[in-house]
């Protein structure tokens, strides 16, 4: 019995095929535009595995791009539907395509205080060469990593990493930390001996060490 015409993910006005082809990973493949030469959604020995839960003239007409978002070939459109050799797929997987479909979204708003948060841990990063900042809003990570990036680069000439884990966001600028590395292994050794003699502990704080919600207020 048909369910469905095909199994699209809906972005704003457009549509994207999940596909599958060339690896474990699903794909999304856009539609044909003006000019653009379309493919159909299975190919004709294809038909009879889908044809059951899809409609068929869906099935069969030419309005997908032969290559995916990220630029693959693909087979088939992939199965929302539960069988015996496969599960139903609902999402893609392939990162670089999700990647490229979150550009289709709109950017969330940035925080009033976004540009002093990225003051702040450009001007940690280019004290010390790292930087960590707890409590950052998801919708807020991307931006701040692309930002602080280019703020050190314009101002040190440097390259930065970064790493987002949960809400925590990690900056490393090598150049600038390995101009410290003597001086943070000494703190190391001289921690570790307070340690081994029994000294009493200095409190635990870094300059190196940020929190969201000290500087993004309001």
């Amino acid at each position: 019995m048909v369910t469905q015409d095909l199994n699209v993910i809906r972005v704003r006005d457009s549509e994207f095929l999940l596909t599958e082809g060339g690896g474990q990973a699903i794909h999304l493949t856009r539609e044909a535009g003006p000019g653009e030469e379309g493919v159909a959604a299975v190919p004709d020995h294809y038909l009879h595995d889908l044809e059951a839960w899809y409609d068929r003239a869906a099935l069969e007409n030419p309005r997908w791009l032969e290559t995916t978002l990220c630029g693959r070939q693909w087979i088939l459109m992939a199965s929302g539907e539960d069988t015996q050799d496969t599960d139903a797929v609902f999402a893609p997987t392939c990162r670089r395509c999700l990647a490229l479909m979150d550009k289709l979204f709109p950017r969330p708003p940035m925080h009033p205080s976004f540009p002093i948060v990225v003051q702040v841990i450009a001007d940690t990063l280019c004290e010390y060469g790292a930087a960590d900042i707890f409590g950052v809003p998801g919708d807020q990570q991307a931006a701040l990593r692309r930002e602080v990036r280019a703020a050190v680069r314009k101002r040190a000439g440097f390259h930065t990493r970064t790493y987002a884990h949960e809400s925590m966001v990690i900056f490393v600028c090598q150049a600038i930390y390995d101009q410290h590395a003597d001086a943070y292994s000494r703190e190391a050794a001289e921690a570790m001996s307070r340690f081994l003699t029994g000294e009493p502990a200095e409190p635990m704080s870094s300059p190196m060490r940020l929190r969201w919600d000290a500087w993004a207020v309001g």
